[in-house]
């Protein structure tokens, strides 16, 4: 089974999933926007009224808060 890569376009803020060439610089057979499942996913991860911590490289560097809009 084909790995399947997350990704964000830089010009319209969308995140697309495929399946990318070995370069990893181009989708192969299509992409699919994925970009409300994906939020509402790390919505559901995170749950609402908590923050989560991302690390990169072993140290705390951002954090995702989740809050009701008014």
């Amino acid at each position: 089974m084909a790995k399947i890569t997350v990704a964000c376009a830089a010009l319209s803020g969308r995140i697309f999933a495929g399946r990318v060439n070995k370069a990893g610089t181009a989708f192969l057979d299509g992409k699919q926007d994925v970009t409300s499942d994906v939020l509402k996913a790390v919505i559901d991860k995170v749950g609402l009224g908590h923050v989560e911590t991302v690390t990169v490289d072993g140290a705390p560097r951002y954090e995702i808060e989740v809050r009701e809009s008014a």
